[in-house]
């Protein structure tokens, strides 16, 4: 089995806007005022919205591939996991709400060659979690509570392993 995915436009779209909206408030004032201390700050959040305008970026032109050994993760800060030798595997999900009736899920995958960090508006993040538990049920990877609840809310449930005593 391999399945490619990538984040849809529509998804990334928003991202985009805010970058941008971000980083003109923050740089057109600099063209008419004085250098000072607040420019400067200024200068340095603008800064970070180019960021994060560039990471958005990155995240639309990385493909992923998952097959039955792995992930890999192929654009410009790519890698790949395999699930024999993953060492860590993370789930998160943030509220945007205090019903937390809506918010986004991020898995962070950490393998021998680097960490895969993806969030669920990515296509097929769905069919990337179930792979990815599989991997822990039969490598025996810890995870924590809250990985474990996060995995449960997906209905995906995850073994009990236990850690290892010194």
């Amino acid at each position: 089995m391999t399945a490619r995915y990538r984040y849809r436009s529509a998804v990334l779209a928003g991202d985009y806007v805010r970058a941008g909206i971000g980083a003109a408030m923050c740089v057109a004032p600099l063209l008419v005022v004085a250098t000072n201390t607040f420019t400067w700050l200024l200068a340095a959040v603008g800064g970070l919205f180019v960021m994060f305008g560039v990471r958005t970026a990155i995240r639309q032109t990385t493909e992923y591939t998952l097959d039955d050994n792995g992930l890999d993760a192929r654009g410009p800060m790519g890698t790949r996991v395999d699930w024999a030798t993953m060492r860590g595997l993370r789930l998160a999900y943030y509220a945007t709400r205090r019903d937390r009736q809506g918010g986004w899920m991020q898995m962070n995958l950490h393998g021998a060659a680097g960490t895969i960090r993806i969030d669920s508006g990515l296509d097929g993040f769905d069919e990337i979690a179930r792979a990815a538990a599989r991997a822990v049920a039969e490598h025996g990877l810890p995870v924590s509570d809250a990985t474990r609840a996060n995995f449960a809310a997906m209905d995906v449930p995850l073994p009990t392993v236990q850690e290892p005593t010194p």
